[in-house]
């Protein structure tokens, strides 16, 4: 009997790990962590500022706005030429915003293009408004996803890694 009640609570346990997982907040993914691998993009008050940020897997060319607490962000992604090459169809793509302090370190993350469409040369436009948290010195983007081609599915990833 014993045996019974120690597997039935471990299945329980088993069940609900993944449903609590899910429940986190996008805003609290990688808070802490800090952003070093790839461009932090200072924030500034004033007139539009236009910028490209780029990673071998990623390239997005965006306009910014800052006034107060409020960011205008609009532009558009892509995958690099390589994806767009080497392989027909997007499988995943998770794309994010992240709102860093002085230091690099995550303060918020926001989901920055929620749909990406299924092909490596889509082009992905974005336009939002966001609140800025109190603390914030730049933004910078991450990125999560894997292509397909006929026989294999390539992942990658530019994600901030932890605290340190």
């Amino acid at each position: 009997m014993r045996l019974i009640i120690k597997l039935a609570s471990l299945l329980l346990f088993a069940s609900l790990v993944p449903l609590v997982a899910g429940c986190m907040q996008t805003a609290m993914f990688y808070h802490g962590a800090p952003v070093t691998s790839v461009p932090v993009v200072a924030l500034r008050e004033g007139p539009p500022v236009a910028g490209t940020w780029e990673t071998f897997d990623l390239v997005i060319n965006y306009t910014y706005q800052r006034n107060g607490d409020t960011l205008e962000l609009s532009g558009q992604a892509a995958l690099s030429q390589h994806y767009q090459t080497l392989y027909p169809a997007v499988s995943r793509m998770r794309t994010y915003l992240f709102f860093v302090d002085q230091d690099s370190r995550v303060l918020e993350t926001v989901n920055f293009v929620k749909v990406w469409t299924s092909g490596t040369e889509d082009i992905q436009r974005f336009s939002k408004s966001y609140q800025v948290p109190a603390g914030t010195a730049g933004i910078s983007f991450g990125y999560s996803g894997a292509v397909q081609g006929e026989d294999s599915v390539t992942s990658f990833s530019e994600l901030p890694l932890g605290r340190q």
